[in-house]
């Protein structure tokens, strides 16, 4: 019985150590990982795992799922030792981070041994996980994944409560800094929610601020959010959101404005309704390095035909297709800068007469003189025959051989046409689109575009019915036809 009662009482001793320890030193417990793991089992939570598939042949990607704790540092070292072939992390549910230090130190190893993170469908990263996703050097997810950003909190204040010098902001930007995530993403991050609540990213947003840094999976995130119901078809007079978009989106790649603003509003008659309406097209900038007096546009309509009889006409190809090719090659140009300068415009209304292209050429930013070319992007995304069309090198021939040499390389069916007023055998559309009123300047000007579809003008032009593929070669033809002109640009016959 003696033996029984004390270690009865050397049972209670310990449990009143552990209890005051606990109590007044819980450092001592919570930085410990077997602290660090109770404390989430008793939250509901599990910590942060890393395993492969029993089905794996090959162990090129390694999954992780739970919350970053402390040992997660040494845990993702011993895994990538012993198998120094995983190429991809991909993280399936990571909800945080208890340890910041410990995630950050983790994440940098994920750099240092040029790791690509990635995010299947529904699957979620927040907080520290977000953090640790950004380590990835190419930062890909599946359109449904989640990403979760808050501000930091030591108990007292939240980050943003802090002075923008304050040292404690330092270890942040400093690994921002170090993955090559733009600053403003920081600060943006405190703001965005505070530490106890969790904001979702948007599409928008991940590409704005670098999150996911791959331009095929940025322009057709970029279209599937502009072509949501959300947007309520981009129908002139109700497309703030878009126009919210895009000048987001040029903000955070540092285009320059005219008149000190992206938006260039105008008024127009609506010629079914006779009413007075206002558009608004989003106009931004960069400057050539050897011709900055001399311009190239880059022009797509980001408008579409909005709520008809109850019913939401999205525009996945028309035009969410061409709007989300003009933003990618903005950034591309923007960090590839050109020799000419080039315009990129959003133009509003051209479903309603070529309303916002009308306007900027009758109200040109620049000297009309001074714009050499006109490059317009229209119904771009659909096209199941593989087929995509260049418009306008019949009037304006001195641009086909350029354009004749990038289709050599391209998978895609590049055709001529509909662009000769004698061939009766195709539609003409030199004044079909955005580059109608820059032929009636006689500015030249070359158009892509496919052919009309089942989808057209109606409400199944919805993202689910586009060719991706297809879409993206495209965007990649247009984007090396750009380069190839602006650094070979023929003179005028």
């Amino acid at each position: 019985m003696k033996v029984i009662k004390r270690v009865f009482i050397g049972i209670i001793v310990v449990l009143l150590l552990l209890v005051g320890a606990i109590y007044f030193y819980p450092q001592l417990i919570f930085s410990s990982g077997f602290g660090q793991k109770m404390l989430l089992y008793f939250d509901g939570d599990e910590v942060a795992t890393f395993y492969f598939k029993d089905n794996q042949t090959v162990k090129d990607s390694l999954y992780m799922r739970g919350v970053i704790y402390r040992n997660t540092f040494n845990d993702i070292s011993d895994v990538l030792n012993k198998n120094p072939e995983v190429k991809t992390l991909v993280m399936i549910d990571v909800p945080g981070s208890i340890d910041d230090e410990i995630n950050l130190l983790a994440s940098q190893e994920i750099r240092k041994r040029n790791i690509n993170t990635y995010i299947p469908k529904d699957g979620m990263v927040a907080s520290g996980g977000t953090d640790m996703f950004i380590a990835g050097v190419e930062r890909n997810a599946h359109f449904t994944a989640k990403f979760g950003v808050h501000s930091w909190s030591d108990g007292e204040k939240g980050g943003n409560q802090y002075p923008k010098d304050h040292p404690d902001h330092s270890l942040y930007l400093d690994y921002y800094a170090a993955m090559g995530v733009p600053s403003n993403f920081y600060w943006y991050t405190l703001d965005a929610a505070p530490a106890e609540e969790i904001h979702w990213m948007t599409q928008s947003e991940l590409f704005g601020y670098e999150v996911l840094n791959n331009w095929k999976d940025e322009i057709l995130s970029l279209q599937k959010e502009l072509s949501s119901d959300e947007y309520v078809g981009r129908g002139t007079g109700n497309n703030q959101k878009s126009q919210e978009l895009i000048i987001n989106y040029f903000e955070n790649i540092g285009l320059e404005k005219f008149n000190s603003s992206y938006s260039s509003k105008f008024t127009f008659t609506n010629e079914e309704t006779n009413v007075e309406q206002q558009g608004t097209n989003i106009i931004g900038y960069l400057k050539g390095e050897k011709f900055p007096n001399k311009y190239l546009v880059i022009g797509a309509h980001y408008d579409h035909l909005g709520i008809v009889n109850d019913t939401i006409y999205n525009g996945a190809d028309d035009n969410a297709s061409g709007t989300s090719a003009l933003l990618v090659l903005a950034k591309h140009f923007a960090d590839h800068r050109p020799q000419h300068s080039i315009i990129f415009a959003a133009f509003d209304a051209e479903e309603l007469g070529l309303q916002g292209s009308s306007y900027f050429v009758d109200n040109p930013p620049v000297p009309l003189e001074d714009i050499k070319l006109d490059f317009n992007f229209d119904m771009i995304s659909r096209n199941p025959k593989n087929e995509i069309y260049v418009v306008g090198t019949y009037s304006y021939p001195q641009f086909k051989p350029l354009v004749a040499v990038q289709t050599l390389t391209s998978p895609l069916n590049v055709s001529y046409g509909h662009d000769d007023p004698q061939d009766e055998t195709k539609d003409y559309w030199m004044f079909s689109s955005d580059n109608g009123p820059f032929h009636e300047k006689g500015i030249p000007n070359i158009t892509f575009s496919e052919e009309d579809h089942s989808g057209y003008h109606r409400p199944t032009d919805d993202f689910e019915n586009i060719n991706p593929k297809y879409f993206q070669n495209v965007v990649h033809l247009i984007q090396r036809t750009i380069e190839s002109i602006d650094e070979n640009f023929p003179n005028r016959p």
